[in-house]
């Protein structure tokens, strides 16, 4: 039986210990800490500084088209939940995570796109996309390529401002009790008789009933000290603001090759490459150039709209290919939401949600996430 000990000074203790601060720990804070449970989120960092913070924010869960019914309908799941998220975080916060409701347009440029799309986007009874012809688009998205014969409409998609969002999770936590503990990086998760005790900090011993690791690719150092393998790899993507000030854009435009976000104060974020195994956080040029003409070719006047910065982020990619959300095997008490790629945001609410019920006693397969559990991937290794 795997034991670890430590002799670091005890600096605090929660029933609930959650390791990260971007959208899906800061989340998990939140709705544990609203089920009355003492709860402690340790940030390296500042929330929302890492993965989370590179995000547009898009709540795009028709948009994505996930192949597999469970996950799918995860995403919709949360992204439901999201206006009446909002309101209470909010509320509780008093942080705006400047929500936005107008919707998602996808643009083509060929008949048979276009019934591609359409066939694809009324896969569910309860979709409700839209057919917008040339004329329809031409009017609801003004400069928008003369080449686009039309677009499909998703009116339930939504977008807001990540770092906000982590923001408003951890000051809604906060309001429930939760204490948030940034610049305090997680070392060493301390064992005895096979069942968590706490975790060492870079600041001292904080010792807890349970355990949440949910830092993205940092989270592996801490799921391999107990025996538990989840490879996660770097995928760059790099995006670039630009200011449409004359004319800014109403709608979402999300396209194969590029999308193109409105925020607030006429800002329009285009985004992302997508560059596996880079672990460096540099905009090249070449991604730049290659985000702006590919915007460009959908929207002509970006080019005429003024430059306002570029970032880029290093999303955590599963090699299993989605999200591990569950209890980890081999030690009681240690529990996991890692490897949410490109769809942190968005999966957000509903993590936090399933790991609350989780600690509590539930099964991934009434919370309908058995596919993100340890025994799923254990059956698909053998």
């Amino acid at each position: 039986m795997l034991k670890i000990h430590t002799e670091a000074t005890v600096i605090g203790h929660a029933e609930c210990l959650v390791i990260g601060g971007g959208v899906i720990g800061s989340s998990i804070a939140y709705h544990v800490a609203r089920e009355g449970r003492s709860t402690i989120m340790l940030e390296r960092m500042m929330p929302g500084e890492g993965a989370s913070g590179a995000a547009v924010g898009m709540l795009a869960a028709e948009s994505e088209e996930f192949a597999d019914p469970e996950f799918e309908q995860f995403a919709r799941t949360s992204r439901d939940a999201f206006p009446e998220l909002v309101r209470e975080l909010e509320r509780l916060s008093g942080v705006s995570v400047e929500f936005r409701t107008e919707g998602f347009v996808t643009p083509f440029r060929s008949e048979a796109e276009g019934e591609k799309r359409w066939k694809a986007a009324n896969t569910r009874e309860d979709t409700q996309p839209e057919w917008w012809d040339a004329g329809e688009l031409a009017r609801r998205i003004p400069g928008i390529d003369r080449q686009a014969i039309g677009a499909i409409y998703r009116s339930k998609e939504t977008q807001l401002f990540p770092v906000q969002l982590c923001r408003a999770y951890t000051g809604a936590a906060t309001v429930s009790g939760a204490t948030i503990w940034s610049g305090t990086h997680a070392e060493q998760l301390v064992v005895q008789n096979g069942r968590i005790c706490g975790v060492v900090t870079d600041s001292g011993f904080v010792s807890c009933n349970q355990v949440i690791i949910a830092g993205g690719l940092e989270s592996m150092n801490l799921l391999e000290q107990v025996g538990f393998h989840y490879p996660l790899y770097p995928v760059k993507g790099e995006a670039v603001a630009v200011s449409l000030k004359d004319h800014p854009l109403e709608y979402t435009i999300y396209a194969d090759d590029v999308y193109l976000v409105p925020k607030q104060k006429n800002e329009l974020w285009i985004g992302a490459t997508s560059l596996p195994h880079h672990d460096d956080t540099e905009v090249t040029v070449t991604g730049l150039e290659g985000l702006l003409a590919r915007a460009s070719a959908w929207l002509p006047r970006v080019r005429e709209a003024s430059f306002v910065r570029t970032w880029a982020g290093l999303r955590p990619q599963a090699a299993a290919g989605r999200p591990f959300i569950g209890a980890v095997p081999g030690v009681e008490g240690v529990y996991a939401a890692v490897g949410h790629y490109r769809n942190g945001v968005l999966l957000s609410d509903a993590t936090g949600r399933a790991m609350a019920a989780l600690l509590k006693g539930a099964n991934a397969a009434e919370l309908g996430i058995s596919k993100f559990s340890s025994a799923r991937i254990k059956e698909e290794s053998l």
